[in-house]
């Protein structure tokens, strides 16, 4: 089956922690919606099929299927597609990287991409935040850094990277090799944050039209603190010198399983309000009591109560680390030098001491 697709179609690719959430919340949903179509229902649903069928040839036919009759039902003639699979899963190193991309174009083949970056050294400090949250994991092991030297990433019942393997540059050949050097826009959070205002001019003349509206730079996508995760961790050896069962993981207690059991009856997106209009009264019993004891975690608390009254953060990666991975990453990223518009930008990302070495 081919998919004739006449509209514009524009993928972001964005990579998580370098903007991302500004961008899709903020900026994306800004675009004149008489000219963009913004991640259309049909197509999301398209997109968790081929998440489904592991981006196979056997569930393409009926992806493209999908596709063609949420195109049929747009009036716009661009359509934007957000879908934070997309880049594929960085706790597994974009190891589907190339797949999802192949699959991506074979639905989409004259789509242009739109993927943001960021200086792999601070993303992966705040990757670390994010992904180990409440965890108690250190950076060390996050990271697998031991004995002055960071290994490969390991299969564990904990969130950790292969911290030297992320080549950005190659990322974005593949992208220019698949889809065409016209049709790939590379964006830089450092950008974002020297400049919102001006980074925002630059996502609308991507698409041709002004972001209408105002734009909030807020930061609100913000990762547990340095000091939160300090805590965090304190916690954890508490907890394990406390508890009689040594090899129950953290996060695994009854509030956690009590909160994902009664997840089933709630919308985890929506205000408890619309959560339960949309669910029904009968429900309401059940999305209250869940959205009580959510308020009752640890990771609620720090960002909502602690981290909101004193936000102290530091290098966590400390010198030593910082240098290595800043030396590692500013071989590699020559590679991006053709899509640096920046020069204080270059500077980020090729430089033999990093970003913030001293």
């Amino acid at each position: 089956m081919t998919l004739k697709v006449s509209k514009k179609v524009f993928l972001y690719v964005g990579l998580p922690k370098t903007g991302s959430a500004f961008l899709r919340q903020e900026v994306f949903t800004k675009l004149d919606r008489s000219l963009v179509c913004v991640n259309p229902e049909g197509v999301t649903r398209a997109l968790q099929e081929m998440r489904v069928t592991h981006y196979s040839p056997a569930g393409k036919n009926s992806v493209k299927k999908t596709v063609a009759e949420a195109f049929a039902e747009i009036t716009q003639d661009t359509v934007l597609i957000t879908d934070l699979s997309l880049a594929g899963d960085a706790c597994d190193n974009f190891s589907q990287m190339r797949e999802i991309t192949d699959f991506l174009a074979d639905l989409f083949p004259d789509a242009s991409m739109i993927v943001t970056l960021r200086n792999q050294v601070d993303w992966l400090l705040s990757l670390y935040k994010h992904e180990t949250t409440g965890h108690g994991i250190p950076i060390a092991k996050f990271l697998n850094y031991r004995d002055g030297a960071f290994g490969a990433a390991k299969k564990q019942d904990y969130p950790n990277m292969d911290a030297l393997s992320f080549d950005f540059a190659k990322i974005c050949e593949y992208y220019v090799k698949t889809f065409g050097e016209e049709n790939v826009h590379i964006l830089f959070h450092e950008d974002m944050a020297e400049n919102p205002e001006d980074f925002v001019r630059q996502v609308g003349e991507i698409f041709g039209c002004n972001v209408a509206g105002d734009v909030s730079f807020r930061t609100e996508n913000r990762s547990f603190s340095a000091l939160s995760i300090q805590l965090t961790l304190c916690k954890e050896k508490l907890r394990t010198l406390m508890i009689w069962d040594k090899n129950r993981r953290p996060g695994k207690g009854w509030l956690v399983k009590a909160i994902q059991w009664l997840g089933k009856y709630d919308l985890g997106g929506e205000l408890w309000r619309d959560a339960i209009r949309k669910k029904g009264a009968g429900y309401a019993p059940v999305i209250v009591l869940r959205r009580i004891l959510i308020r009752l975690c640890w990771d609620y608390f720090i960002r909502n109560i602690f981290d909101r009254i004193i936000y102290l953060d530091w290098d966590l990666l400390g010198k030593e680390r910082r240098k290595i991975l800043s030396q590692h990453y500013s071989r590699l990223n020559g590679g991006l030098v053709p899509y640096f518009k920046n020069p204080r930008t270059e500077q980020y990302y090729i430089r033999s001491q990093g970003v913030s070495d001293a």
